[in-house]
């Protein structure tokens, strides 16, 4: 589980800031980008909170994390994404023990739910990816700009949000539900909804950036595709962004002062591989921030759900 020795070398050439006394929360840290995510900050000596919906593997990978970093401070507070009063209920904890923050990085998403739905009857992909992690952002930042220390505040999306469209007529695809369009439609979504709260959080103490892992073969992929596509990816990852240089995004991220809103993932072909640089924001993340915002609230409203912002 080690890191490679690419990874320390170009942490080292690009993280010369210490970030011990840092900490960093990490939803959907115990797999994938998110875990690589949680190492890297244990590396670099911040101490890590991993919000994940499942306590056990959440204590499997911190158990894993603390074999490799035995000094590391690892903390784990149960997160689901997919039930609105779970979202509720971590928000409201982070507000009444006042747990201090000066990282908060939202990954955790799913793929591949065909049929499925949230706690609160959402379909599952966009309940969790967008819906439930706009709650979240909702609650958390008010409550993140109040800490008297700025915060960076990063929402993970996909690649794949460049072909996403959304259809308020037709919001959760029951016309035509296809496991790609759902998942880019939820990405898409999450990155206007981040762009538009970069603008509003700009002098409020809260720098909010996405990020994204490029192509990369994680977990939320291969498990989505069953045995056959786990067996590809184990044999052909070299052609694929690893977790754990995809996870460079967050360090890069912490190391840098950038406009708000702005997207960093791989610098390769397409800003599908390599290390991490500041990629192109699409003129359609860019615009209708606020149309969407208004009909996400809506949404919510009409469910039961009220926010904090």
């Amino acid at each position: 589980m080690a890191l490679t020795k690419k990874t320390a070398r170009w942490l080292y050439r690009n993280c010369r800031e210490s970030f011990a006394g840092k900490t960093v929360l990490i939803t959907g840290a115990n797999s994938g980008v998110g875990f690589k995510s949680a190492e890297l900050m244990a590396y670099l000596g911040a101490d890590v909170i991993m919000a994940c919906r499942s306590g056990e593997k959440a204590n499997a990978a911190k158990a894993a994390l603390l074999r490799e970093y035995p000094d590391a401070r690892i903390d784990v507070m149960p997160l689901d994404l997919a039930d609105l009063s779970s979202v509720a209920a971590f928000a409201e904890r982070l507000r009444a023990e006042r747990i201090d923050i000066d990282v908060f990085l939202h990954n955790a998403g799913v793929f591949r739910k065909p049929g499925q739905t949230t706690k609160d009857g959402f379909e599952l992909v966009l309940g969790t990816n967008y819906l439930g992690a706009f709650d979240l952002a909702e609650r958390v930042l008010p409550y993140l700009a109040s800490l008297p220390h700025g915060v960076l505040f990063v929402n993970t999306i996909s690649i794949i949000h460049k072909i996403g469209r959304i259809d308020y007529d037709d919001f959760f695809c029951r016309k035509r539900y296809g496991n790609f369009a759902v998942y880019a439609r939820s990405k898409l979504c999450l990155a206007k909804y981040t762009y538009r709260k970069a603008q509003q959080y700009e002098n409020k103490g809260v720098r909010i950036f996405m990020s994204h892992p490029g192509i990369s073969i994680t977990p939320l992929g291969a498990n989505a595709f069953g045995p056959v596509v786990r067996r590809l990816s184990s044999v052909f990852g070299w052609i694929f962004n690893s977790p754990e240089k995809s996870a460079l995004s967050l360090p890069y991220l912490m190391s840098n002062e950038f406009p708000p809103g702005s997207v960093v993932g791989p610098r390769g072909f397409l800003n599908g591989w390599g290390y991490p640089s500041r990629n192109g924001i699409a003129r359609k993340v860019r615009t209708g921030g606020e149309e969407l915002i208004a009909f996400t609230r809506a949404l919510l409203a009409r469910a039961g759900n009220r926010t904090d912002a």
